[in-house]
């Protein structure tokens, strides 16, 4: 009885693993369960960047931790990135308290450019990694035309049945 259980998880267990990496949508870069999107071609305002990734199911990047952040900042620097990039973090309903756009909780990490945020003028509100700082984050009006990065779960361990 042992064999034919474990002859039939053996079985079922190889069936089941395609052995492929986790699935993105084409164009979209993998990493830690998430595809991240680049957008670089089509700069936008920060509320223009925000409807765009929902249209793409997805959300402006919400950075969790500092293997993430990382991982985005290596992606931007190895592929010679230029200008800036929009994450989804902002002030916008109160002054000073930011928070990330999908669910209204403050950053448990942050990698904040030195002196920033800063609301230089009184109105920067909106978050965005920042070309001439490597990436680190900066404060920045939300109305600037930037580039912007979209993030979504990848298909990892979703099962299509039919």
């Amino acid at each position: 009885m042992f064999w034919i259980a474990f002859t039939v998880f053996l079985i079922y267990a190889v069936a089941n693993s395609s052995g492929q990496p986790p699935s993105c949508p084409h164009g979209w870069v993998y990493n830690d369960s998430s595809c991240y999107a680049f957008i670089s071609d089509y700069p936008m305002d920060w509320n223009e960047a925000m409807m765009y990734c929902r249209a793409l199911q997805a959300k402006l990047v919400e950075i969790e931790t500092a293997s993430e952040n990382g991982f985005l900042r290596l992606h931007l620097l190895d592929n010679k990135a230029t200008g800036h990039y929009w994450i989804g973090l902002n002030d916008i309903l109160s002054e000073g308290e930011w928070v990330w756009m999908s669910y209204q909780q403050t950053p448990t990490y942050t990698d904040w450019s030195p002196g920033q945020p800063d609301n230089y003028q009184q109105h920067e509100d909106c978050t965005l990694l920042w070309g001439a700082t490597r990436f680190h984050w900066d404060d920045a009006l939300c109305s600037y035309k930037e580039n912007f990065i979209c993030e979504k779960e990848s298909s990892e361990g979703i099962n299509i049945v039919g």
